[in-house]
């Protein structure tokens, strides 16, 4: 009768247990990082609709809901949120203004990228008409503002309303903005481009509402703002109305995005790893 060798099946237990923890490993890599090749060429669709921001504004009925329902998903979601007011109540306090319901409540601004664009997303109360606060004519959407380079100007402007009335979407080079209504409201400045340079038309759009919500939403392309991809950049996006009864502005980061051809490559070596650890495995 053969004599089992207790400690030599000890170790090959060992060893056997070793190997499925690397398989397991190696193969656990592979889907997430195939999973992130995926995330990384998903890209916002420039709609109005914030839904792919991880945010359901017909669930918005009250002031308070988008500073609890934070933004979710996409590749390093940046924003800032102060939603103050809402529909059902008459006049505001929102800083430095009033709001008459929830016209003049800039609620919240979302920042993204991939290794393309910058998505920009930004809820607040008015229409892209305007709205009145005892005054003829009434006051309007104020411009993006963006500044790239950590300085006190903001370089670039996105303008959201021509002169029609009707939506632009066009980037500038600012050389000078207009500053808000009252002037009691300053810390609101800027509101709108005054002078510039236009860069290019970029994909953008300004909702026709939600429960009082609108959202101006666009997609820049990184080179225009004379950005990449391929290093962390800091820069802030601006946004107020006209009178500057409130405003917003967020200080956000453009991150690296790996280039999904370099992530496949990457990919095809942790797949032939983990074959590898396989096949090792099923010798053993």
């Amino acid at each position: 009768m053969k004599r089992v060798n207790v400690k030599n099946l000890k170790e090959r237990k060992s060893k056997e247990m070793r190997m499925k923890k690397i398989a397991q490993i190696l193969v656990s890599a592979v889907f997430v990082l195939f999973f992130g090749i995926f995330e990384v060429s998903m890209a916002y669709l420039i709609d109005g609709n914030v839904s792919d921001w991880g945010i359901n504004l017909s669930a918005a009925s009250s002031k308070g809901y988008l500073d609890s329902h934070l933004p979710s998903g996409g590749l390093d979601i940046d924003y800032r949120k102060e939603d103050n007011a809402d529909n059902g109540g008459g006049w505001q306090y929102v800083g430095p203004g009033w709001t008459y319901q929830n016209y003049f409540d800039a609620e919240a601004i979302y920042f993204d990228n991939d290794q393309t664009n910058a998505y920009i997303a930004i809820i607040q109360g008015l229409p892209i008409t305007g709205g009145t606060a005892s005054r003829n004519p009434w006051f309007y959407p104020g411009d993006i503002a963006i500044d790239v380079d950590g300085g006190s100007v903001f370089e670039y402007g996105l303008k959201v309303r021509g002169e029609d009335g009707l939506q632009q979407g066009y980037l500038y080079s600012v050389s000078s903005w207009k500053n808000v209504y009252y002037s009691q409201h300053n810390i609101a400045n800027p509101w709108a481009i005054s002078a510039g340079t236009k860069k290019g038309t970029v994909s953008f759009v300004y909702s026709t509402g939600e429960k009082s919500h609108y959202v101006m939403e666009a997609a820049i392309p990184l080179d225009l703002l004379g950005l990449d991809a391929n290093t962390t950049h800091s820069l802030r996006i601006h946004w107020t109305q006209e009178c500057g009864n409130d405003y917003l502005t967020l200080e956000a980061d453009v991150n690296p995005v790996p280039e999904p051809a370099t992530l496949l490559l990457l990919g095809s070596g942790l797949i032939v790893l983990a074959g590898i650890g396989r096949r090792t495995l099923i010798k053993f």
